[in-house]
């Protein structure tokens, strides 16, 4: 499948355990690194559809700021039973020192 992807900020904007939520085309995304592997996922968590912005990123797993539910940043998978519901992931790719990120379609887990 084609993706139509956003520059959204440069690489070295975002360093290891950092996040940043960005608007696209309507979409709340948060675009993290986590260990230097970066992730775009929706910036509502899904127990109380609070923003996930600010939120540690540890181990693969980003921190709901607000009630600590955890969830994988590749998958969107909830953590223990506040987070049953999944987040919707974003594809991302890095192009010449730029993240992109495409809100065309989810990523498969």
């Amino acid at each position: 499948m084609s993706h139509s992807f956003h520059t959204v900020f440069p690489v070295a904007d975002l360093p290891p355990g950092a996040s940043k939520a960005v608007q696209i085309d309507g979409h709340n995304i948060l675009v993290g690194n986590s260990a230097g592997e970066f992730f775009a996922v929706q910036n509502r968590c899904t127990h109380q559809d609070s923003p996930l912005e600010g939120g540690r990123i540890r181990n693969g797993l980003i921190a709901c700021p607000l009630h600590g539910v955890m969830f994988d940043v590749k998958t969107g998978c909830g953590r223990g039973q506040m987070g049953r519901v999944p987040l919707r992931t974003y594809a991302l790719q890095v192009s010449d020192g730029q993240i992109q990120v495409s809100v065309d379609a989810p990523v498969a887990a």
